[in-house]
């Protein structure tokens, strides 16, 4: 009888052994999903030019204008925002302020937004500049001069 039983407890062993052997291994997880790169929304660039295409770039920028032309800025950004309000501030010589305006955007990803600064009489010649900031923090400056 001892026989008997271990000869059965030796198949009930192997047949367990078999078993495990046949079952199929755990299906491997999904590969985590890929989030998106979140770019933090920031100005990447401020060019001046005399014309501004209609995606609101500067398609050949100078910083030299005459005294009768119009001035444009565009302020390339990138990353979202909700809401953002760029302000541009336009001065002259030692910081005499000719103009300042503001858009609001909420961009979702790259954008351009244009400024630009026209006088009926011609500007004076001297040394300007456009301030960018973005929600009240200074985001760049770009210098520029009029000539005759």
């Amino acid at each position: 009888m001892k026989q008997k039983l271990s000869s059965r407890l030796l198949l009930a062993c192997a047949l367990l052994l078999a078993l495990a052997a046949c079952k199929k291994p755990a299906p491997a997880p999904p590969p985590a999903a890929s989030t998106p790169t979140v770019v933090a929304f920031r100005v990447t660039s401020i060019d001046l030019g005399k014309s501004v295409g209609a995606d609101k770039r500067i398609a050949q920028p100078v910083t030299t204008f005459g005294p009768r032309d119009t001035i444009y800025a565009s302020v390339v950004t990138e990353g979202a925002a909700s809401a953002a309000v760029i302000t541009a501030r336009w001065s002259f010589q030692d910081g005499q302020l000719v103009n300042e305006m503001s858009e609001s955007i909420s961009p979702t990803g790259p954008a351009a937004t244009e400024f630009h600064i026209t006088k009926g009489s011609p500007w004076p010649v001297g040394s300007y500049a456009v301030e960018i900031s973005v929600n009240g923090v200074p985001s760049g400056r770009k210098d520029f001069t009029v000539t005759n």
